[in-house]
């Protein structure tokens, strides 16, 4: 193998290994969400966007730098040393494809804090979470109604709607930072209202 394959198979396996623990850890994947839609920020703004405690804060950003996930800069502010998070992504093979991206992440993330999305994890496991993904980009791009978003989940039209309207909050918090999403042109615009409501504060506001 070469030296260029060699390092695009450690970089791989990294970034492998980091999805594992972000997604098994929502607190952190809320963490990192914040960091990549606000990049570069300090920890400190990131704590005091998120409401996670100092001490954990920073445990966790270092946490991430270990993942690879982000990383502390040399510039400063205040002080402050700036950090700048990576987005993550990549396509696991199984029975079938499964694609993981920084939307997926922050849903992950925003399911702790979210009752709607919460109440769908626990219901449904959070594997549940890749396809209710899924279904609502359809329904942003105006693939599918909201009622055709529960039909697809094989959920109460209810719930369908709940989840999918909880995801489209998360999508427009993460669209411009995840590669995965460039160059959509959603038929849905999101109302300013919902981005509101949404666990991660929006670019701009934070």
């Amino acid at each position: 193998m070469s030296e260029a394959q060699t390092g695009s198979a450690d970089t791989a396996a990294q970034d492998f290994f980091a999805v594992q623990t972000l997604l098994s850890r929502p607190s952190l994947a809320f963490l990192y969400t914040d960091l990549l839609v606000h990049s570069p920020t300090t920890v400190g703004a990131a704590r005091e966007r998120t409401g996670i405690e100092r001490s954990t804060a920073y445990k966790y950003a270092n946490e991430l730098a270990e993942l690879g996930a982000a990383r502390e800069t040399d510039e400063r502010v205040d002080g402050a040393a700036l950090w700048q998070a990576s987005p993550l992504v990549g396509t696991w093979n199984g029975a079938g494809d499964v694609e993981v991206s920084p939307t997926m992440i922050a849903v992950y993330g925003a399911s702790d804090r979210d009752d709607d999305l919460a109440l769908f994890r626990d219901r449904h496991g959070t594997h549940a979470l890749v396809p209710a993904v899924e279904a609502t980009l359809s329904y942003l791009r105006g693939e599918r109604t909201r009622r055709g978003v529960a039909d697809a989940l094989g959920v109460p039209a209810t719930e369908g709607i709940a989840v999918s309207q909880s995801i489209e909050r998360v999508v427009a918090a993460v669209a411009g930072v995840d590669p995965t999403l460039e160059g959509e042109a959603f038929a849905v615009e999101t109302h300013e209202r919902t981005v509101a409501d949404c666990p991660y504060v929006p670019v701009g506001n934070g």
